[in-house]
Parts: structure tokens; sequence; C-alpha cells
């Protein structure tokens, strides 16, 4: 028996919608579209040569190198002195990895993408002027993997690792005698790649006392361990070091990065951090004494050619600014697991971390190279000779972000 649908009504149409918020509504969540972020940049960037102008448009006005973050929108237009004759008008987007050690170099490439605005196939005639809008990809295979495409870079400290991206004006005309064979004009550009990225949860403000913080809320902070040893001879016990920073490990390259330095043992062996007592004070003093005491960002450059790693570089990002802490015997319990143990005795710091202003790029990793940064603590005896307790360095990584953490929904 054949079966009959059951007949329907008609939905009504659904209600019309408005961005406007009516009497008693409020807004959740926004999402601010890509088109706004674009309008922040009017400026105009031009490259004339005597055949070929090439107008990138969405640049801060004045800057003399085309920028574009993640997914950049490249939106543009070719102007052409003679467009009669031609065979072919290509826009060309190139990234390239370069990496050179013990005289073996190796380049790779990471973006190459390629657009014919016009070819002799088409029924029009080539214009003059030619407007194109194209996006600069987001991943690239590194190898069998996809990876997120590498930032401009070039090692200020030396020349074997470098990632650079052109785009590239090819105008192609046929030779007169072998129509088989083009000639052509071009004109590579330089641009700059720089993704934005962020963390995903903020760092604490850099005012934040440690001592309430870390008991109102100790998962904020993470406990980086170390141990500066003394000579047999001495026969100190070693000293134990603390060192507090923010437990995210990701941050900005604009906030100012607080932590907090504890060092822990006998008397006898934080002697050499003691400034000697002058006669009006009734106790030492710390200061740096007989160690030097340095925390401070190091970003390393790591290379890599046929299974042959090196490391080609180490820069100092930024020096951190060190405040004696006055020993409360009260606070001092708050962060420990246990108490100390008899005739152990603790001296604190408090610091601030910032990376200099001229460091733009962020921490990045491809199989070729990589930018790695760290967090170091350092102890070192002025007189290595004299003092009884040797230098100790620890390399804490961390991964620097471009950008502060944010509230909005913002996508780059």
């Amino acid at each position: 028996m054949e079966s009959i649908p059951p007949s329907y009504t008609p939905s009504p149409p659904s209600p019309s919608y408005s961005t406007e918020l009516l009497p008693g509504e409020q807004t959740v969540e926004e999402t601010r579209r890509r088109a706004g972020l674009q309008t922040q940049n009017t400026g105009v960037f031009r490259r004339i040569t005597d055949n070929i102008t090439l107008v990138l448009r969405d640049q801060k006005p004045g800057s003399i190198k085309p920028v574009y973050g993640r997914n950049g929108l490249v939106r543009g237009h070719i102007s052409l002195q003679s467009s009669e004759g031609l065979a072919e008008v290509t826009l060309k987007l190139e990234g390239h990895l370069r990496v050179e050690i013990s005289g073996a170099a190796l380049t790779t490439s990471v973006a190459s993408n390629s657009y014919s605005l016009w070819s002799s196939s088409s029924t029009e005639p080539c214009p003059k002027t030619l407007p194109f809008t194209i996006f600069f990809p987001s991943t690239f295979m590194d190898g069998s993997q996809a990876r997120p495409l590498p930032p401009s870079f070039e090692d200020k400290n030396a020349t074997a690792g470098k990632c650079s991206y052109t785009l590239s004006v090819v105008v192609s005309r046929p030779r007169r005698f072998l129509s088989s064979f083009r000639s052509s004009d071009s004109l590579v550009v330089p641009v700059c790649y720089c993704p934005r990225s962020r963390p995903h949860t903020p760092i604490l403000p850099s005012d934040a006392q440690f001592m309430t913080t870390v008991k109102s809320s100790p998962e904020e902070w993470h406990q980086v361990l170390c141990t500066m040893n003394a000579t047999k001879r001495s026969g100190l016990t070693p000293v134990q070091c603390l060192l507090f920073i923010p437990s995210l490990q990701i941050y900005p390259l604009s906030e100012t990065i607080p932590f907090h330095l504890q060092l822990r043992a006998p008397s006898g062996s934080l002697a050499p951090f003691l400034e000697k007592s002058p006669p009006d004070r009734s106790l030492p003093m710390p200061s740096s004494g007989e160690i030097s005491i340095r925390v401070y960002l190091l970003r390393q450059v790591v290379l890599k050619v046929f299974d042959e790693q090196k490391m080609t570089s180490s820069q100092i990002l930024g020096e951190g600014k060190l405040r004696y802490a006055a020993p409360l015997s009260e606070n001092h319990h708050l962060y420990r697991d246990r108490p100390l143990r008899e005739g152990i005795d603790c001296l604190d710091w408090d610091g601030e971390l910032r990376c200099t202003e001229d460091v733009t790029v962020a921490s990045f990793a491809t199989n070729m190279l990589s930018v790695r940064d760290f967090i170091v603590l350092s102890l070192n005896p002025l007189q290595p000779m004299k003092c009884p307790l040797l230098a100790s360095k620890h390399c804490h990584p961390i991964r620097l972000v471009t950008d502060p953490w944010s509230d909005q929904s913002v996508t780059w």
C-alpha cells in the first residue's frame, strides 16, 4: 500500500534581527571582524620601476617595508607602463628558510604561491592596472609535519640563520623570433611576516606582592629549583635556590614579568651573600656581597643541517631588577611544603624582568631553525678562588609571544 506523506504547514518567516540592543538586552560575547582590524592601517606602500609599479594597501603610514600578520590579507594593484604585447602578468608570494653550519648551507621553501593576474589566453586585452587580493598561508610542510608559518627572522649576531619573504611581479613577453621563449621584467619587494600570538590567560601584574599572592593563589606561581654547591674544602652546606615565576610561563614581549628569588641554607653558607655590617647596624644587609646574582632573559638560536645541530648565538633580551625583601619570619612559611629545618635560614628578593624594546620576534621552532627563550638564574662568585661557593647557572625554558592576553575574541 502506497503511503502518502502528511501535509505540512509552511513555517512562519524568521524574525528580523539587529545588532542594536533593545531595552533590557545585553551583549554576552562579541567577535570583531577581520575587516575591522585591517582598517586600522590606512597607509600605502609603493615600489616603482621604469615599467612596473606595485602598490600595497593596509600598511602603517610611512612604513618602509610591508608588514603582514597571520593569514594576512595582501591587497593592492599593479600598474604597467605599457600593456601591449604581453604574454602573462604573474604575482608571486615566496618564503625561504636558510641555515648554514660548518660551511654546509641548506635553503628550503616555506611558501611558494603564484597567481596569474592576466595571460594571453584571455579574450580581453591586458589592462594597465591589475588589482589583486591574496592571503598569506597559515602553515607549511616541515618534512612530514604541518607547522605554523615561521615569522621573518634574521639573527643579528650571526648570518647563519634567516627566514625571509618576498612579493614579486613578473611581466612576461614573447621573444620576437622565438615565440616559444619569453623575456620578462620583474619587481621584487621584501615583505615582513609577523604573526601575532598571545597567552591564553593573563599573567600576574608586575606590582603583585609575592608574599600575598602566593598565599591566596599559589597556583599562580611556578617554582624553579637549582643548587649552588660549595667547595669540598669549605665543608659548607649547598645553597638551595628557589626562583618563583608566573605559572603560565608564556609571556608577552611588552609586559613586565614579576619573580621572587629565595636562597635557603645555614647562615654560614649564606654569609658570602651578605654585606658586612657597618658599626651602626646590628644586622648584615643582603646585597650581592661576594656573589653576583643575575636573573635575565636569554634567547638561543639553534640551527640544524643534515642532522647536525648547533647553537649559533645567544642574546640577552633583558636584565632583571632585584629588590631585597626584608626577612619577615611570619611570612616565610607561607609557600613552603614544610617548615625550615633547624639552623636553616633564607634570603629573599623580589624582581622584575622585561624584554628590551628592539625585540619584536616571538619564540618559534622549525626543524631547521629554532628560536628558544629562557629565564636564567646565574650566581657567580666575584672572586672564585677565594669564595667557598661554586658558580651556578640554571636556564628555565619559557615561551615569548607578541601580544598581551586580551578578553576580546580576535583572530590574527
